[in-house]
């Protein structure tokens, strides 16, 4: 979100960052052409689409009079962080932008850096931080601190009077760990996810959990507003209201991916393992005896 005024259109400086990233994968997207058959093109073209309309509502949204409704309305604040933590990153995953965007590099120096990458010096500094950015630990928690330090006061206060900050930190962080979380349970082509199933579902309960108790913890056990921001422009009473049904927000929007992604996870476990006995027995790690 931005500082924008409610009602009113403005050009947020995420601009910058949202048409440099279409210019990459519009890039990459036309020298891969040159490199793959028509099929593998129109598939390429088609996640090349998912992939700039989702940056550029992004930055839409952010220019957009919601930016400004969010600095006066908890709820749409919620709205919003709800988007894109959640739903943003799954169009980021299933567009997979990595492929077309390592083809920007002409093909000598495209060998050169993933050749240094795996054998040459920096290895040594890329192979440990691979690991830690791709573990399902490590996207598992960095989500769950992302969503409860943003809610802090003092943090979402701080975020909600500087536009860099709620620009630059607050959203960015969002859409990033929220890449990071969804990867470890869907497959962006051509990698798979990131976890097995039991980890899937660990980060899944973990998350629904912190979701609940931070719902709860703003409408139930809350009886004063948490953010000076909109007690300042709204009034304490007019605050509270606003903060119980954006807690409420929250905690129903548990349920619009939860399920999803544990019917997902299911059907892929099925189809895997040829029937929900068989699955069940495996994802514990046991075998069926015959």
């Amino acid at each position: 979100m931005t500082m924008g005024a409610p009602g009113s259109w403005h050009l947020s400086s995420l601009w910058i960052l949202g048409f440099t990233l279409i210019l990459i994968e519009e890039l990459g997207l036309r020298r891969l052409r040159a490199r793959t058959s028509p099929s593998r093109t129109s598939q390429w073209r088609r996640r090349g689409w998912i992939y700039d309309i989702t940056i550029a509502v992004v930055c839409v949204v952010e220019s957009s009079p919601i930016a400004g409704l969010s600095m006066r309305h908890l709820t749409v604040h919620m709205v919003v962080h709800v988007v894109e933590m959640f739903y943003v990153p799954i169009l980021l995953i299933v567009s997979a932008p990595w492929i077309p965007a390592l083809f920007v590099l002409p093909a000598s120096p495209r060998r050169r850096m993933l050749r240094s990458l795996r054998f040459g010096s920096a290895r040594f500094a890329w192979r440990p931080l691979r690991a830690l950015v791709t573990s399902p630990i490590f996207a598992i928690i960095t989500f769950n601190v992302c969503m409860v330090v943003w809610h802090i006061p003092s943090v979402f206060d701080w975020g909600m009077r500087s536009d860099v900050v709620s620009t630059w930190l607050m959203t960015l962080s969002f859409v990033l760990t929220g890449y990071l979380f969804w990867r470890v349970i869907l497959p962006s082509g051509p990698f798979q996810p990131r976890g097995g199933v039991r980890i899937q579902v660990l980060a899944i309960v973990v998350t629904a959990f912190e979701m609940l108790v931070l719902a709860i913890s703003m409408a139930i056990m809350s009886h004063t507003a948490w953010y000076s921001t909109y007690v300042l422009m709204n009034g304490a009473g007019e605050a509270l209201r606003d903060q119980r049904v954006a807690a409420g927000i929250l905690w129903i929007c548990g349920d619009f991916w939860t399920i999803p992604a544990l019917i997902v996870i299911v059907r892929r476990l099925i189809a895997e393992q040829g029937g929900v006995g068989p699955a069940l027995e495996r994802s514990l790690g046991r075998e069926l005896v015959s």
